[in-house]
């Protein structure tokens, strides 16, 4: 069956979840350096704010995986290339930076007289639990989810109907799980890092699956466009927004109480708000990308399509550009500190999206470090 054609929409999606990333990693060390300062909440809001970015990628691998394998017949050979392109595009280049991030961490940490044993048990540990290096658990995740796709591929090809039903299926385990989670955690009878485990992420995943069965006819209303507006359904996109924005600025608001008053409510507070916010976020952020890439090639959408193409690399390498960026001494008040965080973010874009790109486009196995090379722009692109 002839694959589906590209949707370049996607990577402008990709750019502006990778923007998020970035946003989470360059203002990690301000919540708690600017605590009780006139910094404090501007920076909160940029971190728990972007906290959709990888809800947003989760639900993008759900809807690519479901948009190109859903009307595939499910053979062997259909599984076989399946993972091996993963083996080849995904695992490989997270074995090469749980490496590189071990060496890094061990280096910085003075630990080169370790036992040999002991090196190698922790460099283990650190494969298995993607915990190499802080951003690594996602690779994690989404092998998990690769192991499930098959499986839920399967039930959504016998019961196609079933696919409207996803996202609240995904729900529901998604939740069952945290209830399940926090009781368990509260009555002492285990402690799971849940946020390295996909049932967290199965109601963006399923979301995506959705999404992407129901694709062509769900365009009309995913899209903004003029014949939108006038057949009323701005007013859908509207309150999606407001009720998104909402949603947001709640969840920080939470976290900022939480902060300076040292208010305890219930922790599902967070996470209902987290997940309402991430789950708006994923359609948000799909009619943002359809918005920006427009009619035309303008130079910004370029740029972004590039940034999207190229973002699986800039999440492997911009913790490393953090790291260093982070030893250079910076001095001066609020004005200097806040030049100093955006100069954290701009570099850790700019340094890791030209490491990436030159790599791709002058070193033939750069797969092996950044993954799948970004494909030629098409003449004719699906929308």
């Amino acid at each position: 069956m002839r694959q589906k054609e590209r949707i370049p929409q996607l990577d402008i999606f990709r750019a502006i979840a990778i923007f998020a990333v970035l946003a989470i990693h360059a203002t990690s060390r301000t919540l708690s350096e600017t605590l009780d300062t006139g910094m404090f909440h501007p920076f909160l809001f940029i971190n728990k704010f972007s906290q959709f970015a990888v809800p947003s990628f989760v639900f993008l691998s759900g809807f690519v995986l479901f948009y190109n394998y859903i009307d595939r017949p499910l053979s062997g050979k259909t599984l076989g290339k399946f993972y091996s392109r993963r083996l080849i595009y995904i695992i490989v280049p997270y074995f090469v930076f749980s490496l590189l991030y071990f060496i890094l961490k061990m280096t910085a940490g003075y630990t080169w007289n370790m036992p040999l044993e002991d090196m190698a048990a922790k460099l283990w540990k650190y494969l298995w639990t993607g915990t190499a290096y802080t951003h690594l658990y996602y690779i994690i995740i989404i092998i998990q989810f690769y192991v499930l796709f098959p499986l839920m591929l399967w039930c959504l090809q016998k019961a196609r109907k079933l696919a409207a039903w996803a996202p609240v299926l995904g729900l529901a385990l998604q939740w069952g799980f945290v209830l399940l989670n926090k009781y368990m955690t509260n009555n002492g009878y285990w402690q799971l890092s849940k946020g390295s485990l996909s049932i967290t992420y199965f109601s963006y995943f399923l979301l995506g699956a959705a999404v992407a069965v129901y694709y062509s006819s769900l365009k009309k209303w995913l899209i903004p466009s003029r014949e939108g507006w006038k057949s009323g359904r701005g007013g859908v996109w509207i309150a999606l927004w407001l009720l998104w924005a909402a949603a947001g600025v709640i969840h920080v608001q939470l976290w900022f109480n939480n902060y300076t008053r040292k208010t305890v409510i219930n922790s599902l507070w967070y996470e209902g708000f987290s997940n309402l916010h991430a789950l708006l976020s994923c359609l948000v952020l799909l009619q943002l990308s359809f918005l920006l890439y427009g009619a035309g090639r303008s130079l910004l959408t370029r740029m972004l399509i590039s940034v999207g193409a190229c973002s699986f690399g800039i999440y492997l390498v911009h913790p490393a550009v953090l790291f260093f960026y982070r030893k250079i001494p910076f001095h001066g008040g609020s004005l200097a500190y806040t030049a100093a965080i955006a100069g954290g973010f701009l570099a850790a874009l700019l340094l890791s999206w030209v490491v990436v790109a030159v790599a791709f486009r002058y070193i033939k196995p750069a797969w092996i470090l950044f993954g799948s090379a970004p494909q030629k722009p098409k003449s004719k692109a699906a929308v």
